[in-house]
């Protein structure tokens, strides 16, 4: 089980994620591009992916990954945080901020962590 402060903890230490608040919700962004949305339910957590992971976690684990059908054009998905060991939701974050963060930051993050 992950928390929304823990949430908030993963989301916040990747470089240049800034917090704002997206129709009252928690969000988290980079550079104004939303990759996660905490939502006000308090076990689900809306997170950018792609649409092929998408169809990979939906079908590996449909008791944690969910896809409502009006996300069928979006390249979300619904996370139960209250289901989700915390490294793979850290995981998870890494992916999604990857997805927005620019390739220069994406770069250097991944550099620091020994990656070339």
């Amino acid at each position: 089980m992950v928390t929304a402060d823990e949430i908030r903890s993963i989301a916040l230490s990747f470089p240049e994620t800034e917090e704002h608040d997206h129709w009252d919700k928690p969000s988290f962004h980079v550079r104004s591009k939303i990759f996660a949305v905490i939502q006000p339910d308090g076990v689900s957590l809306v997170i950018k992916t792609t649409k092929e992971d998408r169809v990979a976690y939906t079908t590996m684990d449909p008791d944690v990954y969910q896809m409502p059908e009006s996300f069928q054009n979006l390249a979300f998905m619904i996370v139960r945080m209250d289901r989700i060991q915390r490294d793979e939701c850290r995981n998870m974050f890494m992916l999604a901020w990857s997805l927005v963060a620019p390739k220069k930051v994406f770069k250097a993050f991944n550099e620091t962590l020994g990656f070339k």
